[in-house]
């Protein structure tokens, strides 16, 4: 995002706890002076500190563009889904204008683990015990698209406050599981197994081990994304890519980072 506004000659400042302008948004530190003159404010931070910068907010008008997720629109009980549900009520009862984009699950960062997660067990096992064989509907989006999609909305000017889903083509799970394994010359053998065999082994596991491991990974199996791109293509002109274009282009950098 930095590199965007840079280029297109938008003067930008960072904020955050370790660069640019330092502010801390979970206990407040340095929120207010950092957003005091500022006309337009970028969030990527977890949705769960939409109220610490509301709050810090200049009296004046300022665009808000913040980031939430696709979590928002999950039927299982999570915390995280909650939270966002949460920070979306606090935005649309302020008064500044802008938008809060709620991403599906996005890969291709430095940050990202889902996808690189997959392609780690895809590279340790011949086969991935799935619930339901995976056929449920997914759609994983790029981060260079998330990133087109913040651009477009931190240049626009706002009127009232909107909600965006942002997301890439849909794809069944196990569909996306196949082109990771051939993306790294590998076979993937997806096997159906009932979910309740792989709830009781996870609660077995977690008795024994220090991390636990979150019953919801096993839940969502369960859950199509159903988040249609109308909105994000025409309200930021943006065409989301192909599964297989976003994983080769990902797969590039972290090989080039040396993460994969």
């Amino acid at each position: 995002m930095s590199e965007k506004l840079r280029a297109a000659g938008i003067p930008f400042k960072r904020v955050s706890r370790r660069d640019g302008t330092i502010a801390n948004l979970s206990s407040g530190a340095g929120v207010r002076d950092a957003l005091l003159d500022a006309d337009v404010v970028v969030s990527c931070a977890h949705a769960r500190y939409t109220q610490s910068i509301l709050r810090n907010l200049p009296s004046r008008p300022t665009i808000l563009v913040l980031m939430g997720s696709a979590w928002r629109w999950s039927a299982i009980s999570n915390k995280r889904a909650d939270e966002v549900r949460q920070a979306e009520v606090d935005f649309m009862a302020c008064h500044h204008n802008g938008v809060m984009l709620h991403a599906t699950m996005i890969y291709g960062g430095d940050q990202e683990n889902n996808i690189q997660r997959l392609l780690q067990t895809i590279q340790r096992f011949p086969a991935l015990p799935v619930p339901g064989g995976g056929r449920q509907i997914v759609q994983p989006v790029y981060i260079d698209d998330v990133v087109d999609c913040l651009f477009a909305a931190a240049t626009t000017k706002w009127k009232g406050r909107h909600v965006v889903g942002v997301a890439g083509k849909p794809l069944s799970w196990r569909m996306m599981a196949k082109i990771c394994a051939k993306s790294i010359d590998r076979r993937c053998a997806i096997v159906s197994v009932p979910a309740s065999l792989l709830l009781v082994a996870i609660r077995l596991l977690n008795k024994i081990r220090t991390t636990q491991i979150d019953t919801g990974i096993v839940q969502r199996f369960s859950e199509n994304v159903d988040i249609p791109l109308v909105a994000m293509m025409k309200m930021f002109a943006v065409q989301p890519r192909e599964f297989e274009a976003g994983i080769r282009l990902a797969l590039e950098n972290w090989r080039r980072d040396g993460v994969v």
